[in-house]
């Protein structure tokens, strides 16, 4: 059997929904394409002095444009209207830099990392197919019938 591993499951991975730190996962048997189950896996922040240079600089970046724009539109307008334009857009624009940001924390190997953790909440599912060198659904054999 092989060892689990993000080369071992990616034929696997039918798609990858990234919400906070949370990766939801779904899985398929890449001999058949049949879907094989939903699951979740938690990330890590990188804690490395230059993921955390890195992820301040994009925040900084991001809310700089972002409220730029805001301060923009607030400044043609002016008057009453702008003021009011200006409270909507800072309210807008900080929805759209915690979105904008939400990910920066985490690494791609992080992310392949919480993928691995996923996969074995449905490994269960999934058989080692040594001919293939890959997982495939239990009720699927190596000629990929169901």
């Amino acid at each position: 059997m092989s060892i689990v591993s993000y080369d071992s499951i990616a034929p696997n991975i039918a798609e990858v929904r990234t919400e906070g730190a949370q990766v939801h996962v779904a899985w398929k048997c890449p001999a058949t394409g049949r879907a094989v189950g939903v699951s979740v896996g938690a990330m890590t922040a990188d804690p490395s002095l230059s993921s955390r240079v890195e992820a301040s600089v994009k925040r900084s970046v991001a809310s700089e444009f972002i409220y730029g724009v805001a301060r923009l539109v607030s400044n043609i307008v002016g008057g009453p209207a702008g003021r009011v334009i200006s409270n909507a857009a800072y309210t807008a624009a900080g929805d759209l830099n915690a979105r904008a940001t939400s990910g920066v924390d985490y690494s791609e190997a992080s992310r392949q990392a919480a993928i691995v953790a996923a996969f074995q909440a449905v490994e269960s599912s999934f058989v080692w197919d040594e001919g293939r060198r890959q997982f495939i659904a239990r009720s699927a054999d190596a000629r990929g019938d169901a």
